[in-house]
């Protein structure tokens, strides 16, 4: 399923559950932080406008892979310029071919911030998380070069599926 629109809440456990069952007509998606013990990240893959207040809603640029949602969930936020996209881009185009996928890799999206410009999300699914240090590690890893915000480095966040 295409999704145009990809919405998120950050909060502790029980105040998402009380928006999930409060909407129970969503197709939400609850996960765990794996850095933070009580951090929750609750995702809205309804493609409807968003029922959040948290600002963090995005436009979907471009799908690659299946539409597995079951793994590790990496979000990866970068600010790219016009020239960077380009690059950026063509990067994760290559990854339509599985041989250049990296390995363990099972979806990618990515996304644009609906607030703020040149404000980017690539939202991977890996098949584990040993495959995501594997490939954050390698020389592969060509989305490293882009940073956030004017940072040399991208504000990386992992997660686990809670439900």
């Amino acid at each position: 399923m295409a999704l145009n629109e990809i919405n998120f809440a950050l909060g502790p456990e029980k105040m998402l559950a009380t928006i999930s069952e409060r909407y129970a007509d969503r197709d939400f998606l609850l996960y765990k932080a794996i850095a933070k013990q009580n951090e929750y990240l609750l995702v809205d893959i309804s493609d409807q406008g968003s029922v959040f207040e948290t600002g963090l809603n995005y436009r979907v640029l471009k799908e690659i892979g299946t539409d597995d949602w079951d793994g590790l969930l990496e979000l990866r936020y970068v600010t790219l310029d016009t020239d960077q996209q380009k690059v950026f881009n063509a990067v994760v185009d290559s990854w339509v071919n599985p041989a250049v996928r990296p390995t363990g890799l099972k979806t990618s999206k990515l996304l644009i911030s609906l607030k703020k410009d040149f404000q980017f999300l690539l939202m991977n699914v890996w098949e584990d998380e040993a495959d995501y240090l594997a490939w954050n590690d390698s020389p592969e890893n060509k989305v490293a070069q882009f940073g956030h915000d004017g940072n040399q480095a991208p504000v990386d966040k992992l997660y686990n599926r809670a439900n």
